[in-house]
């Protein structure tokens, strides 16, 4: 440690610490001056004697001004600068500074761009802008009302390239712009956009307004994982660019997009997209990370783009994909990581205001809930506003349909409320929902964005880890042997029950969720196992026949249940990651999509498109309310722990007045007779038959669906 350091923690409280090896921790006193003219001596309130340092706690005026530089001086002549820490999640300090204006950043126009930055604790900042030939020009800003500070520079600046240079606690960095809306290669600059080229891209809504959020079904993939196999057909490989082109094909196959508009998913989530750190975006193929080590909210990554120097083509061609996805009847979710940054101290955040956007335990260090090294801090007003504003400029300026939230339980209550009516004020039928697993961060249990808190959030959904973990069986690399109902462990039949429903129905079954919107139905997400490498462990003395049978009973459970149902690329064709667990960094070769495979299980893809079509088909299948599935669905557990399932709802669209579903996950056909006749509307393969019967055989490890009609007028 330096030789004496002083941070300002409160209103009239400052900390300093000085080393034994400077007159063995011990002075005669302090006083305090300021650029201001200020002199001051401060009082010793309290000493800390410890084995490498003596702590100090001071009290000094409480007419500090904020964006002024103070030195701390000791008897011995040592002097440094007063750092700003703590104070500033103090909230007195929120009082004076939460700014809530729709201006920060740099906002462009033909004959001029104005640029403002929040930095309350910053002496002085300069903007550095870098025109077209990359001449530098520094201009000093004016601190403005609540600490923002702001700068008009005259001209047509569109594409220039910008920095911040901030002075605060005696020292200068250099930083992009939190509200950046995009950037050159690898994030060395931020860039002035003008958003009228972006939004001169056609990139209409053409969707009728869901009814609820059980209406779709959700396909998780990522920009490159999608288009990176030279099979693929595209013109180019692991770009916006080519998964939005169209008429892509393997074997007389539709790839890319062409392949997900045709499996019937409602929604494709797309891993993250927004800046993250870990690719060399000028050589994207000499790294590979799935996205989840963020670097910026508002600029996408540019390694997705056919040129990532030029800070339009990510933003153009992510608005080109995301229509393409539009025009081919497909939604768009973003999966967005809020919870944590790659790196605390390259951060924009930390480099601005340290100690305000990351959030600290009582012992002030960072808070590591989320196991990546640091939390934000969603409880923070600038931090919750700079999420809003983002959500706000994905959905309006690239009109994305949804946001799936990484370590949801990172984040506050209010805040995804916030969140959530603020997306709705703008697509009604956005889909909000995200990991609400209790994650150790410093804040709280009552008011984490968790599961146990579903009750305060209810229009956000959360991954159901109990369907999950029921009907496959525990997913860990801890617990992969373990089994679930579908692979093998017949005892778990009663718990299946309760999953079905999306944990919606109370005793006897398990209830976790208020309603089933509540609840993402996903057995495989790109995190931990697939299926098919999971049933390599649990079921890894069964015939790959077997296994197959398995598979699709758990595609077909996914989407019967009650619930959004949610698919991995790559689940429908049985992919597979080689028994990685953790693939986020493993290369093109684990994480792609295997074509190849997706013809040699094309038998399960067709199933899965049309197991997709019959859960459309049926309301039954997509009950938005709870109260209506406690009365709606029975259960009945018969011999060798075969499940039937029984949806009572009057569907006049499908001319069907109940669904029933039977699971025989048992390796002997199974007999059935009941009092009413039913028509097979999915046999083990999801083919409808005809006529009308009261006698069912169903075959050993399988999956059939029947409908009681509806009387002919």
């Amino acid at each position: 440690m330096p030789s004496m350091e002083a941070f300002l923690d409160d209103f009239g409280h400052v900390q300093v610490n000085i080393s034994r090896n400077f007159f063995n921790g011990h002075t005669g006193g302090f006083y305090l001056t300021g650029e201001d003219g200020m002199y001051s001596d401060c009082i010793v309130r309290g000493i800390e004697e410890h084995e490498r340092e003596v702590r100090y706690d001071l009290t000094i005026p409480a007419d500090y001004r904020f964006g002024l530089l103070y030195t701390l001086h000791e008897s011995h002549g040592l002097s440094v600068p007063l750092m700003v820490r703590h104070i500033v999640r103090k909230p007195e300090f929120d009082r004076q500074f939460t700014y809530t204006g729709d201006d920060l950043g740099a906002r462009y126009h033909s004959t001029y761009t104005d640029f403002a930055l929040w930095a309350p604790t910053a002496c002085h900042v300069y903007l550095r802008l870098l025109d077209r030939r990359k001449r530098t020009v520094l201009y000093a800003m004016v601190r403005g009302d609540k600490g923002v500070f702001r700068i008009r520079v005259q001209g047509d600046l569109r594409s220039y390239l910008y920095v911040y240079l901030v002075e605060r606690d005696g020292i200068t960095v250099e930083t992009t712009d939190p509200y950046g809306l995009s950037s050159d290669a690898n994030s060395r600059h931020s860039a002035v956009i003008d958003t009228t080229v972006i939004e001169s891209i056609p990139c209409k809504d053409v969707f009728p307004v869901m009814d609820s959020s059980v209406d779709a079904v959700i396909y998780e993939c990522s920009v490159r994982d999608m288009t990176s196999s030279a099979d693929t057909g595209t013109s180019t490989n692991g770009t916006f660019l080519a998964l939005a082109e169209h008429g892509t094909t393997f074997r007389d196959h539709p790839t890319g997009l062409d392949y997900l508009a045709s499996l019937g998913v409602t929604h494709v989530q797309l891993q993250p997209v927004m800046d993250f750190m870990t690719v060399d975006e000028k050589h994207p193929a000499r790294n590979y990370n799935w996205g989840y080590d963020p670097s910026q909210f508002f600029a996408l990554e540019g390694s997705f783009a056919s040129d990532p120097e030029n800070p339009y083509s990510r933003m153009v061609e992510f608005r080109k994909l995301v229509s393409a996805f539009h025009d081919a009847g497909l939604r768009v979710t973003l999966d967005v990581v809020f919870n944590h940054m790659y790196d605390v101290a390259r951060s924009a955040f930390d480099k601005v205001l340290p100690y305000y956007y990351f959030r600290y335990n009582d012992n002030g260090w960072l808070s590591n809930g989320s196991y990546c090294g640091n939390d934000l801090d969603s409880l923070r007003p600038m931090m919750r506003k700079l999420y809003l504003d983002v959500i706000r400029t994905y959905m309006n300026l690239y009109h994305v349909d949804g946001f799936r939230f990484d370590l949801m339980g990172i984040l506050d209550v209010d805040t995804m409320n916030e969140i959530y009516r603020t997306a709705r004020s703008i697509k009604p039928d956005v889909l909000i929902y995200g990991e609400g697993w209790d994650m150790p961060t410093a804040i709280p249990s009552d008011i984490k964005a968790r599961i146990y808190n579903q009750h305060r959030m209810p229009g956000i959904g959360h991954f159901n880890d109990t369907f999950r973990d029921i009907i496959k069986g525990r997913t860990s690399d801890d617990s992969k042997y373990d089994r679930g109902y579908l692979t093998g462990n017949l005892g778990s039949a009663f718990d299946t029950c309760g999953a079905l429903t999306g944990n919606t129905m109370k005793d006897p079954y398990f209830l976790r969720f208020n309603n089933p919107i509540q609840s993402i139905n996903a057995l495989e997400t790109h995190d931990n196992l697939t299926v098919w490498d999971k049933m390599h462990a649990c079921c890894g003395d069964e015939s790959r026949e077997v296994r197959l049978k398995r598979q699709k009973m758990m595609i077909a459970a996914t989407l019967v249940a009650q619930g959004i149902p949610f698919f991995h690329a790559g689940m429908e064709f049985c992919g597979t990651k080689n028994d990685n667990s953790n693939s986020y960094n493993a290369g093109d070769s684990i994480n792609q999509m295997n074509w190849e495979r997706m013809i040699f299980n094309y038998d399960m893809v067709e199933y899965t498109r049309r197991m997709i079509a019959l859960r459309k088909a049926y309301r039954a299948f997509h009950i938005d309310s709870g109260v209506t599935i406690q009365k709606a669905v029975h259960f009945s557990i018969g011999e060798g722990s075969t499940l039937t399932y029984d949806i009572d709802c009057v569907d006049s669209r499908s001319h069907s007045r109940a669904v029933r579903v039977i699971f025989n996950p048992t390796k002997e056909e199974r007999y059935f007779r009941f009092d009413q006749d039913y028509r097979i509307i999915a046999d083990g393969n999801g083919f409808p038959q005809e006529g009308k019967h009261y006698e069912f055989h169903v075959k050993p490890l399988s999956c059939i669906v029947l409908s009681r009609e509806m009387e002919a007028d």
